[in-house]
């Protein structure tokens, strides 16, 4: 009798092991619809530690098709603006729910910050209208790619990085610091709203 509860224990321990390997793989698989596997969100601070990370996790894991418009900018009804001296001839920003959470009347509050997980995406628009580049701010103080607590990068649409985030932003800091950027954790589309 204890040898047939044992093997029954061990029966039902391999069942479950099975359940439960089936489950991982149903949902790393996406569901079994031969779509390819999402990265997963990043977990831990250094989680993105390469461009095809970053990448991948803007346009798959939260895409930015999704993010929210830029709020009250000055330009016109279309959230299409004239370029910066960086970005050119002309940009659309959006953000995250995290980052468009953190507002208080389309304002980022006197001395607050954005919290981590806030991501903040100009898409660079060509002549044609279509996006060519894809300039990302992402919120992550722990990372160890951070530049003044953002991840920063640039992408053309195929994900080939422009400026890569392992430059941890050193040549986007220094137009981010200027004007209103610093009071407004370094996002200057802030400067352009009505």
């Amino acid at each position: 009798m204890a040898m047939r509860s044992s093997r029954g224990c061990q029966e039902r321990s391999m069942w479950r092991l099975g359940s439960i390997a089936g489950l991982v793989f149903c949902i790393s698989c996406g569901g079994g619809s031969g779509s390819p596997a999402s990265p997963a969100l990043p977990s831990s601070p250094d989680a993105i530690s390469s461009d095809s990370a970053f990448f991948s996790f803007v346009t798959q894991t939260e895409p930015f098709t999704s993010y929210t418009p830029f709020p009250n900018l000055s330009g016109n009804t279309t959230d299409i603006l004239s370029g910066s001296s960086a970005h050119v001839p002309r940009i659309r920003v959006s953000m995250n729910a995290k980052a468009f959470g953190a507002l208080q009347n389309g304002r980022i509050p006197s001395g607050a910050t954005f919290p981590d997980g806030s991501i903040v995406f100009k898409e660079v628009l060509g002549n044609s209208g279509a996006p060519s580049v894809y300039a990302v701010m992402y919120k992550d103080r722990g990372n160890s790619l951070e530049g003044n607590g953002w991840l920063w990068a640039e992408y053309r649409t195929d994900g080939g990085a422009e400026y890569a985030v392992t430059n941890r932003g050193g040549a986007c800091t220094s137009c981010h610091s200027l004007g209103q950027g610093p009071r407004n954790d370094f996002v200057r589309s802030f400067e352009r709203q009505q």
